[in-house]
C-alpha cells in the first residue's frame, strides 16, 4: 500500500512540474505562435451563416468591363513611357560594336610605368648600409 501511495505522490509532482514547464514554454513562444494555435484549433473561420446573399446589385462580374478598361488605360500609359521603349540596337549591331572596341582596346596598350634597372640600382645604392654585427 505504501508503494502504490509513493507512486501516486512521485507521479503528481513529476506531473505538476511538467505542467509548469509547459506553461513557462507557451509564455515565451514566438508571436505567430497565437495566429497558428488559432489556426490548427479552427477558430478564426468564417461561419456558414454569415456568408451574403447573391443578388443582382451583388452578383460577381459586374466590375469586369470598368476594370479591364483601367488595365488597358494602364498598358497604354506604360507603352508610352520612353522608358518602355525597346532598345534602339540589335543584338548582333551590339556584339560588333563591342569586338570594335575591344580590337581598339587591345591594340593600344598603355606604356608599362615600371621602374628601369638603373632606378632599382639607384633605390639598393640608398638603402644598401653596413650593419653593425654582433
Amino acid at each position: 500500500m505504501r508503494a502504490v501511495i509513493f507512486v501516486t505522490f512521485a507521479l503528481l509532482v513529476g506531473c505538476s512540474s511538467s505542467f509548469e514547464r509547459v506553461q513557462e514554454m507557451r509564455d515565451a513562444a514566438p508571436e505567430w505562435y497565437e495566429a497558428s494555435k488559432v489556426e490548427v484549433s479552427g477558430e478564426g473561420y468564417p461561419n456558414i451563416a454569415t456568408i451574403p446573399v447573391v443578388t443582382a446589385e451583388n452578383r460577381p462580374g459586374q466590375q469586369l468591363a470598368a476594370a479591364g478598361q483601367a488595365v488597358l488605360a494602364d498598358l497604354e500609359k506604360f507603352l508610352s513611357d520612353p522608358r518602355a521603349a525597346p532598345p534602339e540596337e540589335t543584338p548582333e549591331e551590339i556584339m560588333a560594336w563591342a569586338a570594335t572596341t575591344r580590337r581598339a582596346v587591345e591594340g593600344r596598350l598603355p606604356a608599362p610605368d615600371f621602374l628601369t634597372d638603373e632606378d632599382v640600382a639607384a633605390l639598393h645604392a640608398i638603402f644598401d648600409r653596413p650593419r653593425g654585427r654582433l
